[in-house]
């Protein structure tokens, strides 16, 4: 089983991606990047920005279901694990580890 990285940070999206492991990091980081309200017709995809605005332990309690919410869009993605730390511009970087599951059927043993 293979972990994956993405974060919250800018970066270009190739559109020309062939690689099935580094297209769905692609959508992944994507919908890391949207906001709830960014989506026409899907207004509730996206990350919830209000956790922003919650006390930084009750921010890092809310993070994990929030990521599980945002990535069930991705249906080959599963969020192992995340954290995030408060730059020193004021500003919150998310990194959130993700296993990806291609061509399998995932199953509740």
């Amino acid at each position: 089983m293979a972990i994956y990285m993405i974060d919250n940070m800018s970066s270009p999206i190739d559109f020309q991606e062939n690689d099935p492991i580094k297209r769905t990091l692609q959508n992944a980081k994507n919908l890391l990047m949207c906001q709830i309200g960014e989506v026409p017709y899907d207004r509730r995809r996206g990350f919830n920005a209000r956790l922003y605005d919650f006390a930084w332990g009750e921010f890092q309690e809310e993070l994990l279901p929030e990521l599980d919410r945002v990535m069930a869009w991705e249906p080959d993605v599963e969020v192992v694990s995340a954290s995030a730390k408060m730059l020193p511009d004021g500003s919150v970087y998310i990194k959130v580890n993700l296993e990806i599951v291609i061509g399998e059927e995932i199953t509740d043993d």
